[in-house]
């Protein structure tokens, strides 16, 4: 595979897609002291992609969407091909030491490691708002360079999720409205999902079960984040729909038969944005109308609360399908931007829809060396 074509399925700016190799390089020639993203130095030559489980590992998860790690065959170009582990595959440590040699990682270093990986593997997808949070979270020392957003996006994502908790607070701590000291630590509370006394009486408000409660709380917080993100990438997204729709093969150039395998392909394509962004936008009109009912138009709670108890679930399909429907806008934009009217020639048309295809194909291989 040309490294044209490879090349958008690895770059940094994809929501589905940490390249370790690439941040990691470009941070220490700026700041050679920098701590670099894994303790272990082999590590921080891979790519991390989320991606659909191969079905032999869907039993390993409570979620399709598994983190894959990708070693490419020369750290100095990734694109030219590589071997690829996800993370919750059994067989990771050993397949990591035979990769890399037993003395080349580090036993102490493997385990935070491993555990940053699994880190990782929580969250549906790779934005860098999510990753700089759950770090924040779980107290773990990342450089920010590694996630790269804007203090001002930042605390514009940060107060549409607040907001979104206010009305909750009231609703669940009446006595927290005369100190807005007590209500900040209550919404903050919420946001850092870890202290289940301190959230008690919102557990006992909702009818949450309290084994899953700070889960609930943990995804509905990505919810809101997700709705931010939505409806900033909606504009771009219906753009490249709508040149998708409109796109027309080279007649006279194309055989009867290629004309009819590149319309399997784009109709394939078409289908399937359409069906992503779909599932996102219901699971978000869900969203809106259930907390309007109860906290706008105060008619009724049981939409709200049925929402927040299947909000895990949402989660991770909106997470999935915004990541996906990002993904295939980011290379749409990086494989047609230099031509003029993003009007391709047939070669990278067909390269552009054909990689639209591969990031909807779920990867059905259950081995660990899988060639881009």
């Amino acid at each position: 595979m040309v490294a044209e074509y490879a090349k958008p399925m690895l770059d940094v700016g994809s929501p589905r897609v940490l390249n370790v190799n690439v941040l990691t390089r470009r941070i220490l020639s700026k700041t050679p002291d920098v701590v670099p993203f894994f303790g272990n130095k082999p590590l921080n030559k891979m790519v991390i992609i989320k991606d659909t489980l191969p079905e032999s590992l869907r039993h390993l998860s409570n979620s399709a969407i598994g983190t894959k790690l990708y070693f490419p065959f020369n750290e100095n170009d990734v694109y030219e091909g590589g071997r690829t582990i996800f993370v919750s595959d059994k067989q990771l440590e050993p397949a990591l030491i035979e990769m890399f040699g037993e003395g080349a990682l580090s036993k102490p270093a493997l385990a935070q490691d491993f555990r940053i990986m699994r880190v990782l593997d929580r969250l549906p997808s790779l934005d860098p708002f999510l990753l700089k949070d759950v770090f924040l979270n779980e107290k773990i020392a990342i450089d920010e360079a590694y996630f790269n957003i804007d203090k001002d996006i930042w605390k514009q994502i940060e107060t549409f999720i607040l907001q979104r908790f206010e009305p909750v607070v009231a609703a669940a701590f009446p006595d927290a409205l005369a100190s807005d000291e007590k209500a900040r630590s209550l919404i903050e509370k919420i946001w850092e999902a870890r202290d289940l006394d301190a959230l008690g009486p919102l557990i006992d408000a909702f009818r949450l079960p309290k084994a899953e409660a700070l889960d609930i709380f943990s995804a509905w917080k990505g919810i809101n984040f997700y709705a931010f993100q939505y409806e900033q990438a909606k504009g771009q997204f219906v753009t490249f729909l709508t040149w998708l729709k409109n796109l027309q093969p080279p007649l006279a150039s194309l055989s009867a038969q290629d004309r009819a395998e590149f319309k399997v392909l784009l109709e394939d394509a078409r289908n399937q944005l359409r069906i992503e962004w779909q599932r996102a936008d219901g699971i978000l009109k869900n969203y809106q109308d259930s907390y309007d009912k109860m906290f706008r138009q105060k008619v009724s709670s049981a939409e709200f609360v049925a929402f927040l108890k299947n909000s895990s679930k949402h989660y991770w399909d909106l997470g999935n399908s915004l990541g996906k429907t990002g993904h295939a806008t980011y290379c749409w934009d990086m494989m047609t931007k230099r031509f003029a009217e993003r009007k391709l020639p047939w070669e990278p048309l067909l390269e552009l829809v054909t990689l639209l295809g591969k990031i909807f194909k779920t990867d059905k291989k259950p081995t660990t060396s899988v060639s881009w």
